[in-house]
């Protein structure tokens, strides 16, 4: 056959003959070929196999985060309507504080008041029911069961990490991370979770009644739900160093109509000295608060407007 044939080439010299077989030569070069043009196309085929199989699972990955994010904007308006009746009950209650201030004949802020609150607030006689109404329902007392020491005050700072000038909201509490944190009053969770929210790292907000608002920041464990209804000193989180933090901490913040209030004066404050905060804190109506507390516990409830317009008639 033609495959057993043979061309040999013979060179003839001086000193003798040297032959060469050209047949053995074209297969040799025709199977490093074979070889290379199959090496690429394993490789090509390797690689396409890797792309496709990577497009397809960012497309599963593409699919799960477009229905997350749904969810997320479905929740976060949610949410924000939530959130924004919250406001809007607190504008409330602040006209109606003021207005209370104002029947009761206790002058506002903008005036210059030189009485002593005392003078104008008899603690003496608040109940020990109105007082357990008070503490279940604003914040006081420590928001751990214990901390090593207040690595920050409630003051204008310079920055750790920003290195510049700023105010402190609230005050830093040094304890270790996984430090249980317990809700300082009874109130609703207004957010809790690790979005973009200033450096608070994992941050719970908690809505308690008469305008007031805690803060929880850098949590390392959140336990508690937004929407979810709280009580004082129930678990809601466990201390940590996320966000803009320089070491385990509970960044506390209490707040009165959405204004930074210095918390220490709440954290001081508990059922043993219960005037304490009434001599401490000046930045709210003490007087017309305790009133409309008392008429909450005392009184009755206001009658709807439409029920006396149709009584009128």
């Amino acid at each position: 056959m033609w495959l057993n044939r043979r061309l040999i080439l013979v060179f003839t010299y001086q000193d003798g003959s040297k032959s060469l077989n050209v047949l053995a030569i074209y297969k040799q070069i025709a199977y490093y070929v074979l070889l290379f043009v199959l090496s690429v196309v394993l490789f090509l085929s390797t690689v396409l196999y890797i792309f496709e199989t990577q497009i397809t699972r960012n497309k599963t990955q593409i699919k799960i985060l477009r229905a997350e994010f749904l969810k997320s904007s479905k929740t976060h308006t949610r949410l924000s309507k939530e959130v924004q009746g919250y406001v809007e009950d607190l504008l409330l209650a602040g006209e109606r504080v003021n207005d209370l201030e104002n029947i009761v004949g206790v002058e506002n802020d903008n005036q210059e008041d030189k009485t002593p609150l005392s003078a104008r607030l008899d603690v003496a006689s608040i109940t020990g029911a109105q007082k357990s109404f008070i503490m279940r329902f604003i914040p006081n007392d420590n928001p751990l069961e214990s901390y090593k020491r207040i690595s920050a005050e409630f003051s204008r700072r310079f920055h750790p990490i920003l290195h510049r000038m700023q105010n402190h909201t609230g005050v830093d509490l040094s304890t270790p991370i996984d430090t249980p944190v317990y809700a300082s009053a009874n109130g609703v969770v207004g957010f809790a979770g690790n979005g973009w929210n200033g450096g608070y790292g994992r941050l719970i907000k908690l809505y308690h009644p008469f305008g007031f608002k805690t803060y929880y920041a850098h949590l390392h464990k959140i336990v508690v739900k937004d929407g979810e209804f709280v009580k004082k000193g129930q678990l809601i989180a466990y201390s940590g160093s996320s966000g803009m933090s320089t070491g385990p901490h509970l960044h506390y913040e209490v707040r009165f109509m959405d204004k930074p209030i210095n918390p220490i004066f709440f954290i001081k404050w508990n059922m043993r000295n219960f005037d304490f905060i009434f001599t401490q804190e000046r930045n709210i109506a003490w007087p017309s608060l305790l009133t409309t507390i008392n008429k909450l516990l005392t009184g009755l409830p206001p009658s709807s407007p439409k029920v006396l317009n149709s009584k009128a008639k």
